[in-house]
């Protein structure tokens, strides 16, 4: 072997032996994606989606951000939000009472603050709202209509009355399709962080009216993603029998 290549065997032979016998290497070797992930006094944003499924159907995707600090902070908040939404309706015209389909989308802009206490988690916001709509009576559709402005107010209550209880309560409303739709939830904690327990889910608007009363569980987690999975009974004010929904929710924090 000549000198240069027995001198640059012996550089790497030496470089390799540094390298296992240098303290910082099994730090790096035990975790070599620690930079991937946001410590949470980092997380400053919540993307969101939910679908509630039955005879009404609903799709929402959105995001949260905060404008100062992390998530749990006390502070101001900004939230998008966009939805889809189908409902099944009775109308009156001509004195005749017709089947009706109600394809509905709404995009809102809000902001807010939020107030993070002990064990109690408050938000509010408002913004404007657009919202687009096209009906389908007894099988005559028509196009969708031209866009409403108007605004979007919500509440957020999330709360632990103890270690092992849960209470959570949302409202919102807007001005567009003068709706309110409003849930209620309190749980009880099965295992780590799982809650579950009863729910009760209104939404109203001039020509629709539904109410849910399931059970829920709140903290299912896969990987980054966190959740809530929901069912039970919904009753319209069609007069038709009530049926099942299911309803599932997935967040994650960022």
């Amino acid at each position: 072997m000549s000198r240069s290549w027995r001198s640059l065997a012996i550089y790497l032979a030496g470089f390799a032996l540094d390298l296992v016998t240098s303290p910082l290497a099994p730090a790096v070797a035990a975790d070599p994606d620690r930079l991937l992930f946001v410590r949470p006094e980092d997380q400053r944003t919540v993307l969101f989606s939910a679908v509630d499924a039955g005879r009404s159907l609903f799709l929402t995707v959105g995001s949260k951000q905060t404008l100062v600090g992390p998530l749990d902070r006390t502070g101001f908040v900004i939230m998008e939000t966009s939805g889809f939404g189908v409902t099944r309706e009775r109308l009156w015209r001509d004195g005749a009472e017709l089947p009706a389909i109600r394809l509905t989308t709404q995009t809102s802009t809000l902001v807010g603050h939020q107030w993070s206490l002990d064990r109690l988690f408050l938000a509010g916001f408002i913004g404007p709202e657009v919202l687009h709509e096209q009906l389908t009576v007894a099988g005559q559709v028509y196009r969708f209509s031209e866009p409403r402005y108007g605004a979007k107010a919500q509440v957020e209550l999330w709360s632990h009355p103890t270690r092992d209880t849960l209470l959570t309560g949302t409202v919102v409303g807007t001005t567009t399709n003068m709706s309110l739709w409003t849930r209620g939830s309190a749980g009880y904690r099965i295992w780590r962080d799982l809650y579950a327990g009863p729910e009760v889910t209104a939404y109203a608007t001039k020509t629709y009216q539904e109410t849910k009363v399931g059970a829920h569980v709140t903290g299912v987690q896969l990987g980054i993603v966190q959740g809530r999975v929901s069912g039970g009974w919904m009753m319209t004010d069609d007069g038709r029998p009530g049926s099942p929904y299911l309803s599932i929710a997935a967040w994650i924090r960022m």
